[in-house]
């Protein structure tokens, strides 16, 4: 081999060792490209993912929370509902007790006292006063008035449970001993006690 040769072989030697080393560098580099393109690619998918799932779940929180809500009311629609039949069952009782006591003598005895009260509660004086009442006790009423220092006019009221109700035009008063009053003022106490006993009750309530 002369020495021609043997540049030429070392000379094509040195240019395939560079032209190996450079495909290698690019292979390096194309794949390093490729894995940050991949890690890009992966990260934006697991991104893309987490917001899905997010959205998702909020969703999901979203329905149950409006599933909760309708039941919550219309639980307590029932209870209103329930609180109100006993209500009204609780109040028919006692009205039909009240019928019943009107026709008695002790019925007799709390009106007189009744208008004992209500008399006393007017201003001293002889002005005149308008006593309402039903007409049925028209006739009990009339003789306890004898002697009670003013003219009292007796009238039909609107009263349909019983009891009396004194007015004063001159002293712009007015006594209501009624029972319907009272009734309603009862009626009122009984809801308003249901609805704490059933709040209560709602408290409780098992899940």
């Amino acid at each position: 081999m002369n020495e021609t040769t043997g540049k030429l072989e070392r000379f094509t030697s040195a240019i395939l060792g560079d032209a190996s080393r450079r495909s290698q560098q690019i292979l390096e580099d194309v794949e390093k490209e490729r894995r940050r393109r991949m890690d890009q690619a992966e990260r934006q998918l697991r991104r893309q993912m987490e917001r899905e799932v997010e959205a998702g779940v909020a969703q999901v929180k979203k329905q149950a929370g409006q599933v909760v809500s309708q039941a919550m009311m219309s639980y307590k629609w029932e209870l209103f509902a329930k609180r109100a039949q006993v209500v009204d069952r609780i109040c028919q009782e006692l009205r039909q007790k009240l019928g019943q006591w009107v026709d008695t003598p002790d019925y007799e005895s709390w009106l007189a006292g009744q208008l004992k009260e209500a008399l006393a509660r007017l201003p001293q004086g002889g002005q005149p006063a308008l006593l309402l009442c039903r007409a049925q006790d028209q006739a009990r009423i009339q003789p306890l008035l004898a002697g009670c220092g003013r003219p009292v006019e007796v009238q039909q009221g609107q009263m349909q449970l019983g009891g009396l109700r004194l007015e004063c035009p001159a002293c712009h008063m007015a006594v209501d001993c009624t029972l319907d009053s009272a009734f309603e003022q009862t009626k009122g106490h009984i809801a308003e006690y249901l609805g704490l006993r059933l709040e209560e009750a709602e408290e409780v309530k098992p899940e």
